[in-house]
């Protein structure tokens, strides 16, 4: 029998993690108090479950009592044949057991897709069959039972052909349901199809997840118009039963989970709630922090009968996948740690990873994550108004007794709280430090957050964003100045400066490197209205208000190919992508960057992951300690640096450019070179590209020396740009240059505003 679909296997308990009580803190740090270092009453205490991860697959464990259910491919490579199973392990007993899935349609390539278990073992799946050479396929909806025999398989390939099957579940009834796209598929306990619930609003009936709550009754939530809605599916009647707000669209599993207590449990990847559906509430349980899970690699979870709580992760970066059984313990009864805490706009997974492993590690101090922007709360009207709420908050904790320990400086104006002294000098840490030195580090990145002589961070990574123009229009030096860049679009007057800019974009990009040019944070004063700002208001007037964009329309590379289209905006996260630009410039390419007042050269330093040490923290040796345990850590020599981007420590880019280059090719088991068609022998690490509709297309190939060396050219001297995610300024800029996009004022009146408004912002958070 052959499956396209393998799945690994239980095969073997390796190692299991004592029921040790986890070391958290109760107590605020110094300075910090806030939502990450509040006192708590119960703390829920993780025991992690350490199995075989070379033949465990984490992907469609489901918790049913007391026991995960999963599916799984053995292969019998002595046989050359393989069998899918159903596997259960007992979180009682910790053993697992495995039964063959018997299939008795007539074809021989069947893929079995996720599907849904009982507590008596059986299970409802999808599967697709197809014919030997692959070209027909049908579908069916199937049972099996704990003996892993077929009970039914169901010919359903009508009912999908317009629907793609994503989620099978059960109400209470043992009445089968099936989401598939904007749709509900109904079946009765037998596989016999009773109709649809159509969820299709506009084009907005898109379903996050369905299941049942602990009655029995099947929900679904779905997305609609601005949010998630949650509504019970009634199934006689064919439709929607009553809707309820305020439910958290979340889940990593795709499925509804039933608690307890209330009716459902949710997560955000933050935090976990439950949900009340007499009140539409949910109420916090706890923070996966907390706990020393990172929430964003939650794959399963839910509530044991015995009040125990389950999560099964899966880390795709390091695959440090596993399972986690918390225990509500009151925390008078808990080890602590000196709280450490680290204040962040979104709380990314990355930074929830990096917290997570110090957590485990550290014996002395814990990170405590407090996030501002909250999208749960978020009801869709205002984006900018929400970050602009969240940038509020942040910068008032900063400047009162709760100003956390550690900013995650993603998304914040780094230059604006440099004036107002916010953060502590980094360079006597690492003068200090016995793991790493300042020579570890690229210059120019640490150069790019030192002002004043102070260094106020270490980004772990970054990428480069720049922009790429035709050599002989442009030049072949790197660096032009604002008033270039328009005469140069004069010089053109039947081509677009960049495809598809709208006005708001191109103010951006003209602002992005020219804060400087037009505000002293330290002296407090700005000069919108001068003549160099009145006149790229002019210059921006002549880009559309808005774009629409269209999938028909010719790629950004055959516009400027055909003259269309003279910029091309370049992000590069490795060696390769610099080839795209003599690609598309077909050899007459140069890095010329994005304008700037003084000419310099405007090539973005996006970095990744950045720390900083508040002035008023009352635990700056231990979130040190964070930030040298984090720059320092090994990088697993087979999977090599997994950071966004090129690493700042200098032994892994040198490592990455030495990669680029390497020249290997692949051989047999004899040690054979393997040929391409041209007869070429075929190159390791090569591959991997891009293709666009109207045919325009490119494989990266190996890098040349000089293709390394131009992207050390570009890290010399790039620069992080000042403006933030909901930057107030740009929003003043955006909002009252409107008036004189619609000739409704002068640009002279509008600048003078624009002025004056900039100026007491900048008073207001000097």
């Amino acid at each position: 029998m052959k499956n396209g679909k393998r799945h690994g296997i239980f095969r073997k308990v390796c190692a299991l993690a004592s029921a040790a009580v986890l070391s958290l803190s109760l107590a605020a740090c110094g300075n910090s108090s806030g939502d990450g270092a509040q006192a708590k009453e119960w703390i829920w205490v993780p025991e992690f479950i350490t199995v075989d991860e070379e033949n465990v697959s984490y992907y469609d464990m489901q918790l049913v009592g007391d026991a995960l259910y999963s599916t799984s491919y053995i292969y019998d490579e002595a046989a050359g044949t393989g069998y899918n199973s159903i596997c259960r392990y007992s979180l009682t007993d910790r053993n697992m057991t495995s039964v063959p899935l018997s299939w008795s349609g007539e074809e021989e390539n069947w893929n079995l897709n996720r599907g849904s278990f009982t507590e008596d073992g059986s299970m409802y799946g999808i599967v697709n069959a197809y014919n030997e050479d692959y070209t027909e396929s049908t579908t069916y909806l199937c049972k099996f039972g704990a003996d892993g025999k077929q009970v039914f398989c169901k010919d359903v390939t009508d009912l999908m052909a317009d629907s793609y099957p994503e989620m099978v579940a059960l109400d209470g009834q043992g009445r089968i349901y099936v989401s598939a796209d904007t749709n509900v598929l109904l079946f009765d306990g037998e596989g016999n199809s009773q109709g649809k619930v159509s969820l299709d609003a506009g084009g907005n009936g898109w379903i996050r997840s369905i299941g049942s709550d602990k009655s029995g009754k099947m929900y679904v939530c779905y997305y609609n118009n601005d949010g998630y809605d949650l509504a019970e599916i009634d199934f006689d009647g064919k439709k929607l039963g009553a809707n309820y707000d305020n439910f958290n669209g979340g889940n990593g599993s795709g499925k509804l989970v039933p608690s307890i207590d209330k009716d459902f449990i949710i997560q955000d990847g933050n935090k976990v709630y439950e949900y009340d559906l007499k009140t539409q509430k949910q109420e916090e349980l706890f923070s996966w922090i907390d706990s020393d899970i990172n929430g964003n690699y939650v794959q399963t979870f839910g509530m044991l009968e015995d009040g125990r709580f389950l999560a099964v992760t899966m880390d795709w970066e390091s695959n440090d996948n596993g399972i986690a059984l918390l225990t509500k313990t009151r925390a008078s009864e808990v080890p602590q740690k000196e709280t450490i805490v680290l204040a962040s706009l979104y709380g990314g997974y990355d930074v929830q990873s990096v917290a997570v492993k110090f957590n485990k590690a550290n014996e002395k101090y814990r990170i405590s994550i407090k996030t501002y922007v909250d999208y749960n709360s978020w009801d869709g009207d205002d984006y900018e108004a929400m970050w602009a709420d969240a940038l509020n908050r942040l910068n008032n904790d900063i400047t009162s007794s709760n100003c956390p320990d550690i900013l995650d400086l993603s998304g914040l104006n780094t230059e604006q709280l440099v004036a107002k002294g916010v953060f502590e000098d980094l360079n006597g840490f690492l003068e200090k430090s016995d793991k790493v030195k300042r020579e570890d580090f690229v210059e120019n990145v640490l150069n790019s957050y030192t002002f004043d002589g102070k260094l106020i961070s270490i980004p772990y990574s970054f990428q480069l964003q720049t922009v790429a123009g035709k050599a002989s229009d442009v030049g072949s030096e790197m660096g032009w100045t604002a008033e270039d860049l328009i005469a140069y679009a004069d010089a053109h007057p039947n081509a677009q400066l960049f495809d598809n800019m709208s006005k708001s974009q191109i103010m951006m990009y003209l602002m992005m490197y020219n804060q400087d040019a037009f505000i002293d944070w330290t002296a407090g004063e700005c000069n919108y209205d001068s003549d160099e700002f009145k006149s790229l208001l002019q210059f921006v007037n002549r880009f559309p208000d808005d774009v629409d964009y269209n999938s028909d329309d010719a790629s950004t590379p055959s516009k400027i190919q055909r003259g269309q289209v003279l910029l091309y905006e370049m992000n590069l996260h490795n060696f390769e992508e610099v080839q795209l630009a003599e690609e598309i410039f077909q050899g007459d390419a140069t890095f010329i960057g994005y304008p700037t007042m003084d000419g310099s050269a405007g090539c973005m330093l996006v970095a990744s992951q950045t720390f900083a040490i508040t002035s008023k923290s009352g635990q700056k040796d231990g979130a040190w300690e964070f930030i040298e345990e984090f720059l320092a850590q090994e990088v697993d020599p087979d999977r090599g640096f997994s950071g966004w981007g090129f690493p700042t420590m200098k032994s892994l880019l040198n490592d990455m450019a030495e990669e680029a280059v390497k020249i290997e090719y692949w051989t047999d088991e004899n040690g054979e070179l393997y040929f391409d068609e041209n007869g070429e022998p075929v190159v390791m690490g090569t591959g991997g590209g891009f293709s666009y509709q109207d045919g325009w297309s490119y494989e990266y190939r190996k890098c040349t020396q000089e293709e390394v060396d131009k992207v050390f050219e570009l890290i010399d001297v790039a620069k992080p740009v000042s403006n933030s995610q909901g930057d107030e300024i740009m929003n003043i800029i955006n909002e009252e240059a409107e008036a004189f996009y619609k000739g409704q004022k002068s640009v002279d009146e509008v600048a003078s505003i624009i002025q004056s408004r900039v100026k007491i912002y900048i008073g207001e958070n000097k």
